[in-house]
């Protein structure tokens, strides 16, 4: 009987080690090892909260149970339905590129889907039209405070003479089936549903959509990404990527939040919960037409989700309708899926609250377990691994090139590690059982996360009251980071309040936390508003400080001659001209003239003769001297203030004297002359 007993107990402790040992097994190949481009999320320093999704008792959130939740509310089934409808009941969705005039069924299928937004989101989405092309957008707006980053789901609605099942349609489907799942997230950010109107009638570039980003940047829109979906359904494995999902991402964006960041998250859930049919692909000759592309020429982050074989042979054509036995739905709804799981994971990073994720089971002898996570800032990754029984375990963290970074080995049933990852992106962290027992073990890894890609944590950000998914919380041009390290405010355009913003500032080489930069009197705001230099007390190096010359006296602080005279407006002021006239004294001759012929610019009659300046100027009298020709006559009283008396007396005796002996001489002779 006792044999017996023990032969039980025995059995009973092998059947539990076997099933501790299969679900340890079937979760590292449920989640599976992830490296080089395929590498994606894992863990965050913030927890997810989906609205359904039970945190667990020590406050942190299962990432794992919150995108199962996800996939399982993503239908395959809805996706199709809508697919079918639109290419069955609206075939041929043309748009006339160059009239601007839609179709019948292109008008129709509009409002379907606006019905059907309407529909599936309880009233809560419609779609409006927007841009010459008359693209669909509707808007799930966060309750955060401006400003705010967005996300932009789009997708293509007209077609050619076609069904345009794949080649559209499934687009839409998904677009409409993420609406249906996302409303019920409180995000922080908004998100924006789009249908492109493309415009088929140019093969070079997608007009709808370069329409559309002209639009983006009209109304200020900051996409923290746009995710764009186009070809979907085509399944073969006899094809290069034919079973595969394509993230396609722009080879001009360095920064790896708006480059990779999300289509790592996206892999990581697909590998996660769902088939593990997402990868990355760099190929920007196939997306040359696509609303992405036309978003990266613009600078925005954008994310090309489509088909790994690409094109396939029923897109653009009659056959292209929506129950080709080469579609696959599934495929369709691990794209949709693995998105809403991303957004969901970025959206709720908001909550500030310092998370954990863990990883327990029952590690054997000689067996790696790997966990990938993805840093995304500069900062500790923190690992404690503890397990109940007497053996060895080892922890190392491999970088996405597969090179060791890091290494522990510990006996105590306990390792504690703390690596300082420098560079941005995917991490394998893996522990192995060396020696001794089989032991159950637990694994708790915690890291900082950036989700902008401006260097500062989330949990900083909360801090500081910026913005974690704005590189530039307050607007002001200067991003968040470089806004701090010069000792300005990120969550103010104009930190110092002086009426400059920050921006201005920072390339005018004024102070953004001092109000008066130059200590003159005028603050900074005052100073690029009057066109002044706040740096300096004189802008224009005219001797009169910025201060005087706007309030007292009025004069232009950014002109050395207000008055455009010739003389500078601080000399004018030291000698005590007017430097807001050119003529101080009103005698009609200019203060640089009456200077430069050694007249007073503050006299109307520099020599007191009675004669203006203006006048002795005009008529050839010295305006320097009261007596023009010297005659002791004042120039006031003189019958001719040019010549001398002497001058005109003689003359005049001389000719009085002839006057004089001729009228005698003409008397004497009719004296004589007169008869007897």
């Amino acid at each position: 009987m006792i044999l017996m007993n023990r032969r039980c107990t025995v059995q009973i402790r092998v059947r539990v080690l076997v099933l501790l040992f299969s679900a340890v097994l079937l979760l590292v190949t449920f989640i599976g090892p992830l490296s080089g481009e395929e590498a994606v999320h894992n863990l965050d320093a913030h927890p997810i909260l989906y609205d359904s999704a039970t945190p667990a008792d020590d406050g942190t959130l299962n990432v794992t149970q919150l995108w199962e939740e996800i996939w399982s509310s993503v239908s395959s089934s809805d996706i199709e339905n809508y697919t079918r409808t639109i290419s069955e009941d609206y075939p041929s969705r043309t748009w006339s590129a160059y009239s601007l005039i839609p179709s019948t069924n292109l008008e129709n299928a509009w409002l379907w889907a606006n019905q059907t937004l309407q529909e599936i989101t309880s009233g809560a989405l419609t779609f409006r039209q927007i841009t010459n092309h008359q693209s669909l957008i509707a808007t799930q707006y966060s309750a955060d405070p401006e400003p705010k980053a967005s996300v932009i789901i789009t997708g293509v609605i007209d077609s050619d003479e076609t069904p345009g099942a794949n080649d559209a349609g499934a687009s839409v489907a998904v677009v409409l089936e993420m609406a249906n799942v996302l409303t019920n997230y409180n995000l922080g950010f908004d998100v924006h549903y789009v249908l492109i109107n493309r415009g088929h009638g140019n093969d070079e570039y997608d007009q709808g959509s370069r329409y559309f980003a002209e639009w983006i940047e009209e109304n200020e829109i900051v996409p923290l990404t746009t995710l764009a979906f186009e070809r979907l359904l085509f399944h073969r494995s006899q094809y290069l990527f034919g079973t595969r999902i394509a993230l396609r991402t722009s080879p001009y964006e360095s920064i790896y939040q708006r480059a990779t960041w999300f289509p790592e998250l996206m892999i990581r859930a697909s590998k996660t919960v769902g088939s593990g049919l997402l990868l990355n692909l760099s190929d920007l000759g196939l997306t040359e037409v696509s609303t992405a592309y036309e978003l990266w020429q613009g600078g925005y982050p954008a994310l090309h989700i489509a088909q790994g074989f690409w094109p396939d042979g029923y897109s653009e054509t009659t056959g292209d309708v929506w129950d080709v036995s080469y579609y696959s739905y599934t495929k369709a709804k691990e794209a949709a899926a693995s998105a809403i799981c991303a957004i969901a994971y970025a959206g709720r990073l908001r909550s500030g609250d310092v998370a954990a994720e863990y990883k327990s089971g029952f590690s054997t002898i000689d067996e790696d377990v790997t966990l990938p996570i993805t840093v995304s800032v500069e900062g500790f990754v923190n690992a404690t691994l503890t397990w109940e029984e007497n053996t060895t375990f080892r922890a190392r963290l491999r970088d996405s090139s597969g090179q060791l970074v890091y290494q522990r080995i510990e006996s105590d049933n306990k390792i504690v590690a703390k690596y300082r990852a420098l560079v941005p992106g995917p991490y394998d962290l893996i522990i192995r059982n060396l020696a001794g027992n089989d032991s159950t073990f637990a694994l708790n890894v915690t890291i900082s996360n950036d989700c902008d890609g401006d260097g500062i944590t989330d949990i900083d950000e909360l801090s500081l009251g910026t913005s974690m998914y704005l590189l530039d919380s307050d607007a002001d041009g200067l991003n968040d980071d470089f806004e701090l390290s010069i000792g300005g405010d990120p969550t103010s355009a104009d930190s110092d309040g002086d009426g400059a913003l920050d921006y201005d500032e920072y390339m005018l080489g004024s102070s953004l936390y001092l109000n008066d930069t130059d200590g003159d009197g005028l603050l900074d705001g005052m100073e690029v508003e009057l066109g002044s230099d706040p740096t300096s007390i004189d802008s224009d190096g005219d001797g009169l400080d910025d201060w005087n010359e706007t309030y007292t006296y009025l004069t232009n602080p950014v002109s050395t001659d207000t008055d455009s005279d010739g003389l500078e407006d601080g000399f004018e002021v030291s000698v005590g001209l007017n430097p807001l006239s050119p003529d101080s004294d009103g005698d009609g001759l200019g203060d640089l003239f009456e200077i430069l012929n050694f007249l007073n610019p503050l006299s109307r009659d520099t020599d007191g003769d009675g004669w203006s300046d203006a006048y002795e100027v005009e008529f050839c009298m010295s305006p320097t001297s009261a007596d023009t020709d010297g005659d002791g006559i004042p120039d006031g009283i003189d019958w001719d203030p040019q010549e001398h008396w002497v001058s005109t007396a003689i003359p005049l005796t001389l000719l009085s004297v002839v006057l004089l002996v001729a009228v005698f001489s003409f008397l004497k002779y009719k004296v004589y002359t007169q008869p007897e």
